[in-house]
């Protein structure tokens, strides 16, 4: 039985979501499916009781950083999904 190494762990632990990621990821996958366009980060947060806008943005970009979204820069709604688990 092979172990799993540090830089394999690491390597795993960049791609996989938390529970409130995966929750955020899919509202926007939802949000683009009914509205056609991403929502703002005012809007998730206020779906998630979210109060600050950085700590939306938090999740964000830990979403940009675990290859699940892009974001575009200087604009309130350019999300682009990139891929789901």
């Amino acid at each position: 039985m092979a172990t799993e190494t540090f830089a394999e762990r690491r390597a795993r632990e960049r791609t996989v979501l938390t529970d409130r990621q995966r929750a955020i990821l899919d509202f926007i996958v939802g949000y683009i499916q009914v509205h056609g366009w991403a929502p703002s980060i005012r809007d998730i947060g206020a779906h998630f009781d979210i109060k600050s806008v950085n700590g939306t943005s938090d999740h964000l970009r830990a979403l940009e950083r675990k290859g699940y979204i892009e974001r575009g820069f200087g604009k309130s709604r350019a999300l682009r999904v990139l891929r789901q688990p």
